[in-house]
């Protein structure tokens, strides 16, 4: 058993490793490597005769927190390789508000040994387009369009995602996103303008449905969906949600994926009535 850092050369394998750990996963290599370059943390890969098994990635966020998460395939597992991994993330945890996730008991405890100490769910819900028919949710007086056809109004856009994420019920306070990060954002990894929407009312962004895609095996999660305050209650982020959700079948995604804080029943209501269903609750543990 070997614990190193991360090499470019691992990418490829840890894609693979985490969609084997997690089937709903979108990630290619590219969405990855921007990941990793979008916010600072150490990395570590766990080996056993040169393959790789596990990996442990930590990120420091913009609140001073660092969040991490240790993924071993699991007939590898119960033989200390999350140890080995926790030892090696440590010294960027200590002296630090950390944050894990935990997806059973087995997590639940191995997080509790370490000191932490639940601190709300994590609901994660995916959809199977072939069959679903998102029903048509047009409102007179509203239109929905696709983020590609406001590359030129940005910051308009913007206004409206960092309200609406600022005011997502949620477990814990979440830091804003400055604009140059915010289109570092869209322009990067995943992030899907032709499936991501907004919906205008008039001329202004009101509400939106943003979408991360992984074209080549069909998958994509759905990463922000929300409405300003002042519109609120007239179905907009139905109407966002169902088209973005008509766009990404076009494109031929077969399976999209979310998760939602345990504390956002509106928008976990909206996703089971357009035919999400729940595949797995994880537990954020603090320390």
């Amino acid at each position: 058993m070997t614990i190193r850092p991360v090499r470019d050369s691992d990418l490829e394998a840890i894609v693979a490793l985490v969609c084997e750990i997690d089937p709903i996963a979108a990630m290619t290599v590219a969405s990855l490597s921007a990941e990793l370059s979008s916010l600072p943390g150490d990395r570590f890969v766990a080996e056993v005769e040169g393959e790789i098994v596990g990996w442990a990635p930590a990120f420091h966020r913009a609140d001073g927190a660092v969040s991490f998460w240790i993924g071993i395939l699991p007939e590898l597992r119960r033989r200390g390789l999350g140890g080995e991994l926790f030892a090696a993330l440590s010294p960027q945890l200590e002296g630090v508000r950390s944050r894990g996730y935990a997806d059973g008991e087995e997590g639940a405890r191995f997080l509790a040994t370490r000191g932490y100490a639940p601190a709300g769910q994590i609901h994660l819900a995916k959809l199977e387009l072939a069959a679903a028919e998102p029903a048509d949710a047009a409102i007179p007086g509203f239109r929905a369009v696709s983020l590609t056809e406001l590359l030129d109004r940005l910051p308009d856009v913007h206004r409206l995602y960092a309200a609406v994420r600022g005011d997502i019920p949620r477990e814990h306070p979440i830091a804003p996103v400055p604009y140059a990060e915010f289109v570092s954002e869209i322009e990067g990894g995943l992030f899907d303008a032709d499936a991501s929407v907004v919906v205008l009312d008039g001329d202004e962004p009101v509400a939106l449905s943003f979408s991360m895609t992984d074209r080549e095996n069909g998958r994509a999660d759905t990463d922000l969906t929300g409405t300003l305050a002042d519109h609120r209650g007239r179905g907009l982020a139905r109407l966002a949600k169902s088209d973005s959700l008509r766009r990404l079948r076009g494109l031929g995604i077969h399976t999209v994926a979310t998760a939602n804080d345990g504390t956002n029943e509106p928008i976990r209501a909206l996703n089971e009535s357009l035919g999400f269903r729940e595949v797995a609750v994880w537990t954020r543990y603090v320390r």
